[in-house]
């Protein structure tokens, strides 16, 4: 059969609105003229100017794969070609027809230099981000939480993205159509417009603390844990903007030095092993030690009902007096590290160095020294009675004797510059030098306690004198690598204590992969209600992480999620195009055969991979 056909666009109204379709026009065997829909776009914003050259350039690729004619398109207009073909080739409705080269190469009827592949989309990385949101259980608590199914879709790719590639809601359509997340999920999601994604993270948001109850309780199921110990902290997520209309987006301390923009604050509760429980967005001054009484309603929410109250781990910058006496109020232990500060009011203790043992099972690791004793210098009544845990650590030492040492020498260079500038007689008058020794030792706090400095006291002045006070240097030495630990429980050793406490190291590596891996700064969006939609989104998708790592450490296999990435990337999704000699090309849209890399980890995860979607259509014959 002989088909003359041409494509063009039109635009049709239904109940639900106008549609935009790709409608092809050909002869059929008879030469009667006949009309079908190649594509059904839904309410796509193509510009009509653009319709004649998007439709010419979408025939030839569907029919050829290339252009026949070399055409000018604009990006907008490249952009929409692709975006076209990939939803032809997806949804697999539509039959075209190549002739092929009568000079070919013909093996078994196949075409060999025709032979050619498109529309490549990667599929490893999302399949294994698929398959975790499946296996939390995630699709089938949004349906009775009262999401639809493009609903429930748009949510996945949101988490999906930033878990695999994280990007703006104004990008997530073309990344995901550039994924093979269409395949995975039917082709299901209608319509255009990435104001999708905006109304999905409201209603996210608005079921916050029923999806995080259905997390931590999934996360515990599936993995069989008892959770004996909170760890909590906080972190802060800076915004690229002045946020004026968010009443949370303030100046606060940022923990990676971007003190010259707005942020927000928010606090976390991790169980022992790194799985998130429960989180607050805090505004962007709030304080470390005062976000707890705030946060104190989500640590109870956080526990089943009927089980004790686990133990709280927090940092200094959390466990003030007043914080410690909130969590034994609400029935809760803590485990604590006392701020640098105070580990002088036990410098006798730390001396008393037969008293301290080595932590047990640490191969290959630097020493660490702890020792348990009931708080000497508590004021608390003798019936209660905190203990401390005082602990010494060679590699801490070490790394704190360099920061002091540097620091010492930035110190040093600074005063002998100053020093120079009232030698030379830049500097004349003496409150002007006694402002300057203001600033210098305000500058450099971690020394200036070390050393005295003083000017020569004659009418003229012409020297600035320093001089370190040893005996102090020597002994603030003999701390390095210290540090106490305070609780109220009484049940463990000082080995228990101090492998708990590094337990916290989950809660650093959690925040890690949020702010690394999930892209949950800096904050791309204004509103208050959209950038607390970004961060339960980021902790959404960290659910998803920490469920694949943790399956996968649980078969001693501990690459990170960045490896993990790399390797999955290059399986993909392709359309093959096969023409043979009577003019029939086969297209085959299907997954490609996965390395053994990747073999390996889709078996730890448990994903099969054999009988994923694909289909195939016969193109038939155009005459020129």
């Amino acid at each position: 059969m002989v088909y003359n056909s041409d494509m063009f666009f039109r635009l049709k109204s239904t109940n639900s609105g106008q549609v935009l379709k790709l409608i092809e026009s050909y002869r059929d065997s008879s030469s009667v003229p006949r009309h079908r829909t190649v594509v059904s776009l839904g309410n796509a914003p193509l510009e009509r100017a653009d319709w004649k050259s998007v439709a010419k350039a979408v025939e030839d690729l569907l029919y050829y794969g290339q252009e026949l004619l070399p055409r000018a398109l604009t990006d907008n207009q490249s952009v929409w070609v692709d975006r076209i073909v990939k939803q032809v080739n997806s949804e697999g409705k539509w039959h075209p027809f190549v002739p092929p080269r009568k000079d070919a190469n013909i093996i078994d009827g196949v075409v060999v230099d025709k032979v050619t592949h498109t529309d490549t989309a990667e599929l490893g990385t999302v399949l294994v981000g698929l398959t975790a949101w499946q296996r939390l259980g995630m699709p089938e608590l949004l349906q009775n939480l009262g999401f639809n199914n493009d609903q429930s879709l748009s949510a996945a790719i949101s988490v999906i993205n930033r878990l695999v590639d994280p990007s703006s809601e104004h990008s997530l359509l073309d990344w995901y159509r550039r994924t093979g997340l269409p395949e995975l999920m039917g082709n299901s999601l209608r319509g255009a417009g990435d104001d999708r994604f905006y109304r999905v993270s409201d209603r996210l948001l608005a079921n916050k603390n029923k999806i995080e109850q259905h997390l931590r309780d999934r996360q515990m199921s599936l993995f069989n844990l008892e959770r004996t110990v909170f760890l909590y902290d906080l972190t802060n997520s800076h915004f690229e903007g002045l946020c004026k209309h968010n009443p949370k987006a303030k100046r606060g301390k940022n923990k990676q030095k971007r003190n010259d923009c707005p942020q927000i604050v928010v606090g976390m509760v991790f169980d022992q092993y790194g799985f998130e429980l429960t989180h607050k967005v805090f505004d962007g001054n709030q304080s470390d030690s005062k976000s707890l009484l705030e946060m104190i309603g989500e640590l109870n929410a956080s526990v089943p009902k009927g089980d004790a109250k686990p133990l709280v781990i927090m940092d200094a910058g959390v466990a003030s007096a007043a914080n410690l006496a909130l969590l034994r109020e609400h029935g809760f232990g803590y485990l604590v590290n006392d701020t640098r500060n105070r580990r002088n009011d036990y410098l006798e203790y730390f001396l008393e160095h037969e008293e301290f043992t080595v932590v047990p099972d640490r191969p290959g690791k630097s020493p660490v020294m702890v020792r348990l004793m009931d708080d000497v210098n508590s004021e608390q009544p003798d019936t209660f009675r905190e203990r401390i845990i005082l602990c010494k650590s060679e590699q801490r030492g070490q790394k704190e004797n360099a920061m002091l040492s540097n620091a010492e020498k930035r110190f040093l260079v600074d005063v002998k510059k100053l020093s120079e500038r009232i030698q030379k007689g830049q500097l004349k008058d003496r409150d002007k030098i006694n402002r300057a020794i203001g600033r210098l030792s305000a500058a450099h706090s971690r020394v200036n306690r070390f050393y005295t400095i003083s000017l020569d006291e004659t009418e003229q002045i012409t020297e600035l004198k320093w001089e370190r006070n040893d005996e102090k240097f020597d002994q603030a030495a003999s701390l390095w690598g210290s540090y106490v630990l305070r609780t109220d429980d009484r049940t463990l050793n000082e080995h228990e204590y101090w492998k708990l406490y590094i337990r916290l190291t989950q809660a650093e590596a959690g925040f890690k992969s949020l702010k690394t891996d999930l892209g949950l700064r800096p904050n791309p969006h204004h509103k208050e209600d959209r950038v607390d939609g970004h961060v339960f989104i980021c902790i959404i998708a960290y659910h998803l992480l920490k469920n694949i790592l943790w399956t996968m450490e649980q078969k001693e296999d501990t690459r990170s999620w960045e490896t993990i990435k790399r390797i999955m990337s290059t399986h993909c999704y392709t359309t093959i195009l096969l023409p043979t000699k009577d003019g029939v090309t086969h297209r085959i849209r299907k997954a490609g055969q996965p390395e053994e890399c990747q073999k390996e980890i889709y078996k730890v995860l448990g994903i099969e991979w054999t009988n994923l979607p694909s289909h195939r259509t016969a193109v038939g014959e155009k005459s020129k």
